[in-house]
Parts: structure tokens; sequence; C-alpha cells
């Protein structure tokens, strides 16, 4: 019985999360995820109080998720620190090391981003979490930072904690180019990007 219950809340989940990317939390309706899960709506209520508790399940588990497992990707990376660098450029971008999507399709990682900033607006707890996240983001990045100093690829006499939020604000500014621009080429975005501030940073 536990088995089929969990299955059960997963596939619910699961076709949630694809409704919402495909139209937006707000176009999508209790009627639209009970009939896409092939179950009644009081069995969609069994699992979930209402819809506002399956959204935030949903942003916890397939957005917030996705960021930390990019994130952990990133800080797997091995070589110096240009090469560390470049894989918090490319996962943060969810992005394959030949800079194709990692989702099943190339949109599809912009739909994630556009369905968080619409989360963290409408809701304080995933605002919260967010913000939870982004502080690890920030010593993640400030670690890699120190790292390259202690290793003499970085200079001393750059501050760690603003060159930390400058490579973000960097990362998150062509996230919001890409949103928003059409054909966009990331390859050539991000190597640029990265080849001026190695050239600021390096020793």
């Amino acid at each position: 019985m536990k088995v089929i219950k969990l299955k059960t809340y997963d596939k619910i989940m699961e076709n949630t999360y694809k409704l919402f990317l495909k139209k937006g939390f707000h176009n999508v309706s209790s009627s639209d995820i009970s009939e896409t899960s092939n179950i009644s709506q009081g069995t969609l209520y069994y699992y979930f109080k209402n819809k506002d508790e399956l959204i935030l399940s949903v942003l916890d588990k397939y957005i917030l998720g996705t960021y930390y497992e990019y994130l952990n990707n990133a800080n797997k990376s091995k070589g110096n620190s240009l090469t560390k660098l470049k894989s918090f450029y490319i996962e943060m971008l969810g992005l394959n090391k030949d800079y194709t999507s990692k989702l099943e399709h190339d949109d599809d990682f912009k739909k994630i981003l556009l369905l968080s900033f619409e989360g963290i607006q409408h809701y304080k707890e995933i605002s919260k979490n967010y913000n939870k996240f982004n502080k690890k983001y920030t010593i993640d990045i400030k670690n890699l930072i120190d790292s390259g100093k202690e290793n003499g690829e970085i200079r001393l006499d750059i501050c760690t904690e603003e060159l930390a939020m400058f490579i973000k604000f960097n990362i998150n500014g062509i996230f919001f180019l890409w949103i928003v621009q059409e054909d966009f080429n990331c390859k050539k975005i991000i190597e640029t990007n990265l080849k001026h501030v190695w050239d600021y940073i390096q020793k």
C-alpha cells in the first residue's frame, strides 16, 4: 500500500511539474492536474491540502532541487581555478561541457528560471528557501576564490567577497539575457565573460 501511495504522489508531482513548465503556475487548475495524473480531485487533495502546497512541493523538488544538483556538480569540478570557475558558469546555466542543455528540451531551463522567479515573488517559503540556496552559492564561489589565492592562481589583493558577488551577478546577467534574447550564443558569451574575468583576477 505504501508503494502505491508513493507512486501516486510521485506521479502527481511529476505531472504537475510538466504542466507548470508548459503553462506556468496560474494557468494550471487542479482539474488539469487530476486529469493528467488520471486521478480524482479527491485523491489529489488526499496528498496535498491545496494547490499552494502542491506548488511549494514541486518548486522544492524540481526547481531548487535542480539548482542544488548543478551547484554540487560545479563543486566537484577538478583542475585549476579557471577550470573550476568555468564549471560554475556552465553548471549554473544548466549546460553540459559541450554547452548543450542538460534537460530534455533546450528551453526547459529557461522555463525553470521563470518558474523560480514567479515562485519567489508569490511564496514566502520559496523565497526563504531560495535565499538559503543563494547563501550556499555565494559561499561556494568564495571558497573557490580563496583556494585559488592559496594556490597562487588568483591575485591576493582582490577582495574575495566582492569578486564572488561580481561572478554571481555575471552568471545571473547571462541568465536574463538568455531568457529575453533570441539566438543567444551561450558558448560565446560564457567564454568571453570568463576570459575578461580571468584576465583581471589571475596572478
